[in-house]
């Protein structure tokens, strides 16, 4: 690896001990993971200096107490030429440290939000899709980062819950995220890393100042500290308010559905938007501009049949059955082709799983054999099971409360061309197990729930 030149931080009182501040580093890892098993922690590395002493502090400490080695999992956004010679240089690292390293390769697709933006979303989306359930996602980020990203969440006009900074833990997909790290400035970093006498190379577009993020750091920031030296512990303090401000006013409004009733949005503009934004960060949404939070409270009024689809970054907020719905923008398609399926093994698909649960004197007959997985194509009729007569799949969806953008994923099961049941909704009249017959109960799980 070509060793890259630390340079110190042009701030004032920077002269830190190199060894104290690898033996505090050491000593705030070993506290703040005192609670996730060593098996399960797993190191965000990009390579640079920030999550390279978070990868080599750690692997350091886990040898010293026995523990197998924690993993580490880097993304590359493929935006550089030189970023396969970058993964390379980690995987060495990562090989002398005895730590298994998990490559991703994403595709950035680009939105009028910015490469910064776009460039997050790919990432953050490899992480939730590479952790598994229990684990715990370690970042690298440190109280500068953290400054920069109340200022630029200011500048962009946030509110209270954007000023509140990155959070030190949240859920990520199946797991968990922590940023144990959020207590250090970066030049403690810095004079850990020269304890650990560690080579960094920096991605050059860390410097790059057409980036807003680059351009605070290197231009706004060294100006502000010649004014106010102490402004990051100011904004720090008033990042804690902001949170606590949150905390507080998610007490107050309770527990939010996964769907939100319109009716919820009744009453003050200022009382709907509040509690609008609340549900969408309580389902994964990132925060909405101004703009659009008023445009979602304009719609929100429309009729179920209006089409309401309001696009915010990887998500459309839809309206169906009088409620506002959060929904992926690019989900995985059913398969085109029929699928055979022999219960009771459960079958995966790109978009779900289906799977049965035994039953006596319900459900689907067990003598429904061979079966054939198939998805809408139009025309489909079926007469359910205690019912009179055949009735359209639209109009039995629309009864079970279905919306829309899920009916031409829902499973139909069919039996030498014969459609006997949608899966997890109803099964054919002749085709229901018999009383005290052995039965199936269809259970239908898509994978973005």
């Amino acid at each position: 690896m070509s060793a890259c030149a630390i340079v110190m931080p042009a701030w004032p009182d920077t002269s830190i001990a190199a060894d104290d501040a690898l033996a505090r580093v050491t000593a705030h890892l070993r506290a703040q993971l005192a609670d996730v098993p060593a098996a399960q922690r797993i190191i965000a590395c990009s390579g640079g200096l920030d999550s390279s002493v978070l990868l080599a502090v750690l692997a350091h400490l886990h040898a010293a107490e026995g523990q197998p080695p924690p993993r580490a999992l880097h993304v590359d956004h493929a935006l550089n030429p030189a970023s396969n010679d970058w993964a390379e240089a980690l995987a060495e690292r990562c090989r002398g440290l005895g730590v298994e390293l998990d490559m991703w390769r994403v595709q950035v697709e680009r939105t009028d939000a910015g490469l910064e933006a776009d460039a997050r979303r790919a990432r953050y989306a490899a992480f939730a899709e590479a952790l598994a359930e229990g684990g715990t996602l370690l970042l690298a980020h440190h109280r500068d980062d953290q400054t920069e990203t109340i200022l630029l969440r200011l500048l962009r006009g946030a509110g209270p819950a954007g000023l509140a900074g990155m959070p030190v833990r949240r859920t990520l997909g199946a797991g968990e995220l922590r940023r144990p790290l959020l207590d250090f400035d970066r030049r403690d970093l810095v004079a850990a890393a020269e304890a650990l006498a560690l080579e960094i190379c920096e991605d050059p577009s860390n410097t790059a100042l057409q980036h807003d993020r680059n351009y605070l750091r290197h231009v706004v920031l060294p100006v502000l500290g010649e004014r106010w030296p102490g402004y990051r512990q100011t904004l720090i303090r008033a990042a804690a308010a902001c949170a606590e401000q949150e905390t507080a006013l998610a007490e107050l409004l309770g527990p939010l559905p996964q769907a939100l009733p319109v009716t919820e949005l009744n009453g003050a503009p200022e009382v709907a938007a509040v509690r609008l934004r609340h549900w969408l960060a309580s389902v994964g949404v990132a925060a909405p501009s101004r703009r659009q939070l008023q445009d979602l409270l304009r719609q929100a009024d429309a009729r179920d049949d209006a089409g309401v689809c309001i696009e915010l970054g990887p998500w459309q907020i839809r309206r169906f059955a009088g409620a506002l719905h959060a929904v992926p923008a690019s989900r995985p398609e059913p398969p085109t082709d029929p699928m055979r399926w022999q219960p009771p093994a459960p079958l995966t698909l790109s978009h779900g799983r289906l799977e049965v649960e035994p039953a006596v004197g319900e459900g689907l007959s067990t003598t429904a054999s061979p079966m054939e997985v198939r998805f809408r194509t139009g025309g489909e009729r079926l007469r359910p099971a205690g019912r009179v007569g055949r009735h359209a799949l639209k109009d039995l969806f629309q009864e079970a409360r279905i919306p829309p953008w899920e009916r031409d994923r829902v499973p139909l099961l069919y039996v030498a061309g014969e459609l006997v049941a949608i899966a997890g909704l109803v099964v054919a009249e002749g085709w229901q197990a018999a009383t005290g017959a052995p039965g199936w109960r269809l259970r239908w799980t898509p994978s973005d729930r």
